[in-house]
């Protein structure tokens, strides 16, 4: 990857509105972290060091029951702050963090980041936001998943993944340029693969959700946001 400078920082809003030399002197703080995709950032519970600034590509989070059942919290894209709850107390790691596709990321460790806070304390105050609008996120997702059917869940997901990796084409429809298998969002649902194959097939024969050259096409976005509202 590039060497890192403020640039890569100013698109974040745990940084916003600091100045270009501040943030050129956070980046010297940074070390650059490169992610295949597939590949694991951190598993729930290891320990927690620092956080992690996306500069460009998706994670996404997940959390893991004791039975071993895995619940999509959220994906995330450039500019997002990954591990930041540990900063602030310190405990392991709540989720998993994985690349859905390559990503490049800035790790600052929790001393470094503490020893920058002290100088800009704003960004005490802009991380308070971000962890208010993740927990927020995250209460979405489990009241999603106890209240709603597979239907609401895979809409929830496919509507996740659209503003994350779509595409929007010509006519209102949207593209999502990943390919993404069955396993997978049976893995984001708490489904089987089984499940999810029936729905999608139920979709596609109603012109909700399409295949386009094997990647997923949203038809008709207000019919996943009604599944969703259900």
């Amino acid at each position: 990857m590039s060497k890192l400078d403020g640039s890569f920082f100013e698109k974040s809003p745990l940084f916003s509105g600091l100045e270009r030399a501040t943030l050129d002197g956070l980046a010297r703080l940074c070390r650059g972290v490169e992610l295949k995709a597939g590949a694991v950032l951190f598993r729930q519970e290891d320990r927690s060091d620092g956080c992690y600034i996306l500069l460009d590509g998706v994670l996404s989070i997940y959390a893991q029951s004791p039975q071993g059942d895995e619940t999509l919290l959220a994906l995330l894209a450039g500019g997002d702050v990954i591990g930041e709850m540990g900063l602030v107390d310190g405990m392991p790691r709540s989720a998993t963090a994985a690349a859905l596709k390559p990503c490049e990321l800035a790790f600052l460790s929790t001393a470094n980041f503490n020893r920058f806070a002290e100088d800009y304390p704003k960004v005490y105050r802009q991380m308070l936001g971000i962890i208010s609008t993740r927990l927020r996120q995250t209460n979405d997702v489990f009241a999603a998943y106890l209240l709603l059917p597979l239907g609401g869940r895979l809409a929830h997901v496919m509507l996740q993944l659209a503003q994350c990796l779509g595409h929007p084409l010509d006519d209102g429809r949207i593209l999502i340029r990943q390919k993404i298998t069955q396993g997978e969002l049976a893995r984001m649902t708490g489904s089987s693969r089984e499940n999810v194959n029936r729905m999608l097939h139920t979709w596609r024969d109603e012109k909700i959700v399409t295949r386009i050259n094997n990647y997923y096409c949203l038809e008709r976005q207000d019919k996943l946001r009604d599944l969703v509202r259900a």
